[in-house]
């Protein structure tokens, strides 16, 4: 008998560590938007926290990166028609003279580049490829996200749900 009480507690531990095991919650977590600190082209620190409170459509790009450079004019032209949302640019593993030869060889004018040197960003949202676009709501969760050269339409479709 008095071994049938340590074999009866262990089932009895096991049995409440299996259920509370099966009711954990299931699927991914949600992504929201990182509270990384970046650099900007002149070398000032940014927070990506700090845009909680507007939506915000933020694109994973590089110079070299051809669909990443076709997509460019659209979304600057998103970004002046739609001054309540917050586009950020973050170049992906290169430096700010990368970016500032690319701006001038296209004559665009990024609003806001951050330089991600190290690919910081992709380890954290878990994306494989550029480009990428999020789109984040005011709170900061992730409501979109786009992997390739992302077109007008689907853009607008994103930015509509916001």
């Amino acid at each position: 008998m008095r071994r049938v009480w340590p074999v009866a507690l262990v089932a009895a531990i096991l049995a409440v560590g299996a259920v509370l095991y099966l009711m954990r919650p299931v699927g991914p977590k949600p992504q929201t938007l990182p509270t990384l600190t970046l650099k900007s082209l002149d070398g000032q620190p940014f927070a990506l926290g700090s845009l909680k409170g507007r939506p915000v459509v933020l694109n994973a790009w590089a110079s070299w990166c051809g669909p990443c450079r076709r997509e460019m004019p659209m979304l600057l032209d998103a970004a002046r028609a739609n001054p309540g949302v917050i586009f950020v640019f973050v170049n992906q593993g290169e430096g700010p003279e990368a970016v500032r030869v690319y701006e001038r060889e296209t004559q665009l004018s990024l609003p806001l580049v951050l330089l991600d040197v190290n690919t910081r960003l992709a380890d954290l949202l878990s994306f494989p490829g550029l480009p990428t676009t999020f789109v984040f709501d005011r709170t900061g969760r992730l409501v979109a996200k786009h992997l390739g050269q992302l077109e007008a339409h689907q853009l607008e479709a994103y930015l509509k749900g916001l």
